[in-house]
């Protein structure tokens, strides 16, 4: 078989892939529930040996490698090497059909499984007015008064984390039982990431990588954002990949914690979600009942992100936008915050409504 007859094989099964993970009942039983699951628990069991971040050295090569494959091309452009170029070529072709079909395997069916609203029990889709984004956004302003008492803090203001990234990590799968067969039933063991900095530039707090089953986490970030981030993460690594859903999932997880560290930071979330859905004239007196605190917290937070903008954070963004869009999601990067009527619904859940 010539080297063509090969790169056109691997494409059809690359294709294959990803045609029967465009099918509801394959992505959601043969793939979520079947070989994803399968495959995610054996290889997080062997990358979770090392407590490091494989997905920052594989990052790491991957950029020298890149540099060097430039080199190497120009040198052969240069020197008029072409049978090299074209050896090099085939092969590079041939690696990247191959993560394609790992990540077709290994994540890309987890976009058209069943949504995750139905297991955790809260409506979606569902059509709020202002008065109900004002009326929930007023029930967690009172919440997260009531419990910000419960936290001590350092000088500057902010939540000190009562625990350890670990013991974070373990309160939190605790919080995934109860909801079925639709999230993975084994712990995930989340990473923190050595290169957390660089990865602020980036504008990433945090990444599930595939390939290797695992939740990393930039400890670089606000400590009240910690567990909603984590449990965001370790949501992709049970089994949900749209960015909307992980976030909700995140946000509910918390909020219906008992402990007031995890729901704190869901609380948080939430607040700051809802108050941002407002129109000005009901944001400002809602504002105003936080308690100073609090607004003191999200002022060090909005300090801290704004350190890290700029022209890095923003081609990030575009490359992750596409990325999004490339797997179905039509609204890109926005998908991060299409969460409000989801908080609004919870709202309803929490107090009775």
């Amino acid at each position: 078989m010539s080297r063509l007859q090969k790169l056109i094989t691997a494409a059809l099964s690359v294709s294959i892939i990803f045609l029967t993970a465009q099918v509801p009942w394959m992505a959601e039983y043969f793939y979520a529930q079947g070989l994803t699951r399968a495959l995610g628990f054996w290889i997080s069991r062997i990358t979770g040996i090392v407590p490091f971040s494989f997905y920052e050295i594989t990052a790491v090569l991957l950029l020298l490698g890149a540099a060097f494959l430039l080199v190497y091309a120009g040198s052969c452009l240069f020197k008029k090497y072409f049978t090299r170029l074209l050896r090099m070529l085939y092969r590079l072709g041939m690696a990247v059909l191959c993560v394609l079909a790992l990540f077709g395997i290994l994540y890309a069916p987890l976009y058209n499984r069943v949504s995750v609203y139905d297991a955790l029990g809260i409506s979606a889709n569902i059509q709020v007015k202002e008065e109900d984004v004002v009326a929930a956004a007023q029930y967690y302003v009172e919440q997260l008064n009531q419990l910000s008492g419960e936290l001590s803090r350092d000088e500057e203001g902010n939540v000190v984390p009562p625990y350890s990234f670990a013991e974070t990590a373990k309160r939190i799968n605790s919080k995934f039982d109860g909801y079925g067969n639709y999230f993975a039933c084994y712990e995930v063991s989340p990473k923190a990431v050595a290169l957390s900095v660089p990865m602020s530039y980036l504008g990433i707090t945090g990444i599930y990588f595939p390939f290797y089953a695992e939740a990393n986490v930039n400890t670089n970030i606000p400590a009240y954002d910690l567990p909603v981030t984590m449990a965001h993460e370790m949501t992709h690594a049970k089994g949900v990949s749209r960015e909307n859903e992980a976030n909700i999932t995140a946000y509910v997880l918390c909020i219906r914690s008992q402990d007031a560290y995890l729901r704190y930071s869901g609380l948080m979330s939430a607040v700051s979600v809802t108050l941002n859905a407002l129109s000005e004239e009901n944001f400002k007196p809602l504002y105003e009942c936080l308690l100073p605190e609090i607004k003191q917290e999200y002022r060090n937070a909005n300090e801290h992100y704004k350190k890290y903008e700029g022209i890095i954070d923003t081609i990030s963004g575009f490359f992750n936008d596409l990325f999004l869009k490339a797997n179905g999601v039509h609204d890109g990067i926005q998908s991060y915050g299409s969460t409000v009527e989801s908080l609004v619904a919870l709202f309803w859940e929490q107090s009775g409504v």
